[in-house]
């Protein structure tokens, strides 16, 4: 194999995510076993009709709607027919994040999480149908391969690396030439179906799956990324249509295929590698053909056996639902500093910025001088990634509406700067204060903006308002700071339809 194809081939394994695929019948000993690794049966009798597949991501989960019809077009009745679907995934165990590869250094989730798949049903007709599920086994161990991206040696001929050459570079690295791809899992899903003698069935599967991560370990140390709204992770979705070819003739006589893109949005691109290997990013697989948001590919006498896996690469459009509880364990304590407001309001007070009640609001009036501003002492000094602002009076759609808002703001911030990652949490002595605009780029660019989103909530339950949250990072995620003040200073507002009472429901201060 020639360098570019050990290359290309690391690169696509790393990118592949976890793959859904179409379920078979199984031999009857598998399914009442349960086995990991059933026998997959071919019912030459019952013919597939039509089948339809439904794709739909919704941030980090896709939902899976796959519909079959079949035609039992023999004197012979199934009844109670074992069936199963399977799900693969990266890794073996527990879930745990792992080091992708040294030359991107990024880091993937791998392993099985009860929260993976969710929401699983079997209908068989208008009945629903009872399911369980096997142990996991490896289907693929991890492959071994030549790795040389850091050692700059390129093949010595069109055939490849040499074992002169192979030897040589062994010599110096030792086993760091190799590496391994990741092992893959799989998990049966089982059911029973009964199809009578020369009768349709109509058999519905559905399910939820997460689709897998991988991003650099850069922002994986920065926690604040996953609750600020303008994260975007680059996510891969794949599927595979052969087990259905178990079926007849092993062709589907009608086969379509949906995709809603209306949630995200489709990467198109071209991917290169120091001007050798490229591959396309995309929707793969299917010649798909687009309809505003969707996505559609429709064909006859559809050959499930010879069909290529689909493959979608896309982006968010919107950030994923907020982790409540990680966002509220992250939360710093009130007790743990002090607030004051410019002009106090005695019937909206600046401790109704910190009471986790999103149906008070404090009312910022301007001082003497006619600045409105919010003052933050701690008590020792705090590492802090960032803020979390309920703006406007969030109590519900009228009184949002009604009153005045945050438009942008400045924070002027007092810190101590850790030295280094790597010095033991030693601190520089001496404070500094700066001014710092906030309102941060994607993947932590330098800060482009001091506007403040202010979108009206979709909803004003605790998920609603913090999935339209104001956020804003604060600390580099290798560069720590320990915040000893924080001063918020409102620069422009944005008029209520009724008042011009300023409010701010909430802050969240959100430690590393």
């Amino acid at each position: 194999m020639t360098y570019r194809r050990i290359l290309t081939l690391a690169l696509l394994l790393a990118l592949a995510g976890r793959v859904c695929a179409n379920g078979d019948p199984v031999a009857v000993r598998s399914a009442l076993t349960l086995s990991p690794t059933p026998v997959a049966v071919h019912v030459p009798e019952v013919q597939l009709i039509d089948e339809h597949v439904s794709f739909v991501p919704r941030g980090l989960y896709t939902e899976v709607v796959v519909r079959y019809l079949l035609h039992n077009r023999s004197n012979r009745s199934f009844d109670s027919l074992p069936y199963g679907f399977p799900i693969d995934y990266w890794g073996s165990g527990e879930a745990e994040w792992v080091s992708l590869d040294d030359f991107t250094e990024s880091q993937q989730e791998v392993g099985w999480r009860d929260g993976y798949i969710r929401n699983v049903s079997f209908m068989l007709g208008d009945r629903q149908l009872q399911w369980q599920h096997s142990r996991d086994s490896v289907i693929r161990p991890p492959q071994k391969y030549l790795y040389t991206l850091e050692m700059d040696a390129l093949p010595d001929s069109a055939d490849g690396y040499s074992k002169h050459l192979v030897d040589s570079l062994y010599a110096i690295y030792g086993d760091d030439i190799y590496a391994y791809t990741k092992a893959v899992s799989r998990r049966w899903y089982y059911t029973y179906l009964d199809i009578p003698a020369q009768s349709f069935a109509t058999l519905e599967v559905r399910y939820t799956v997460e689709t897998p991560l991988s991003e650099g370990a850069y922002y994986r140390r920065n926690h604040y990324y996953y609750y600020t709204p303008d994260y975007y992770w680059e996510l891969r979705f794949m599927y595979d249509f052969t087990p259905a070819a178990y079926w007849g003739d092993g062709h589907a006589d009608h086969f379509s295929v949906q995709l809603d893109a209306s949630n995200v949005r489709i990467i198109n691109e071209k991917v290169y590698l120091r001007g050798w290997e490229s591959w396309s990013r995309g929707i793969g697989g299917l010649p798909m053909k687009q309809e505003g948001d969707l996505w559609r590919y429709e064909a006859r006498h559809f050959d499930l056996a010879a069909a290529k896996p689909f493959i979608v690469d896309y982006k968010l459009k919107n950030c994923p639902q907020q982790p409540i509880d990680n966002i509220f364990n992250h939360r710093i304590d009130p007790s743990l500093f002090t607030v004051e407001v410019s002009g106090a309001d005695r019937k909206y007070p600046a401790a109704n910025l910190f009471d986790l009640d999103p149906s008070t609001a404090t009312v910022l009036q301007p001082d003497k001088e006619g600045n409105i501003c919010i003052t933050i002492r701690f008590k020792k000094p705090t590492c802090l990634e960032g803020i979390m602002l309920l703006n406007g009076y969030t109590k519900n759609a009228d009184t949002w509406r009604n009153n005045a808002r945050v438009d942008s703001l400045l924070v002027y911030k007092t810190s101590y700067e850790v030295v280094g990652p790597f010095d033991n949490g030693r601190i520089d002595t001496s404070t500094y204060t700066n001014e710092l605009k906030v309102g941060w780029a994607p993947r932590g660019q330098r800060p482009i903006s001091q506007e403040v989103a202010g979108r009206e909530p979709s909803g004003y339950s605790w998920q609603s308002l913090l999935d339209n949250v104001d956020a804003f990072r604060l600390s580099d995620p290798w560069w720590p700071e320990y915040y000893t003040e924080l001063r918020i200073v409102i620069t422009s507002t944005k008029k209520g339809l009724k008042y011009n009472d300023l409010c701010v429901s909430e802050i969240l201060l959100i430690r590393r």
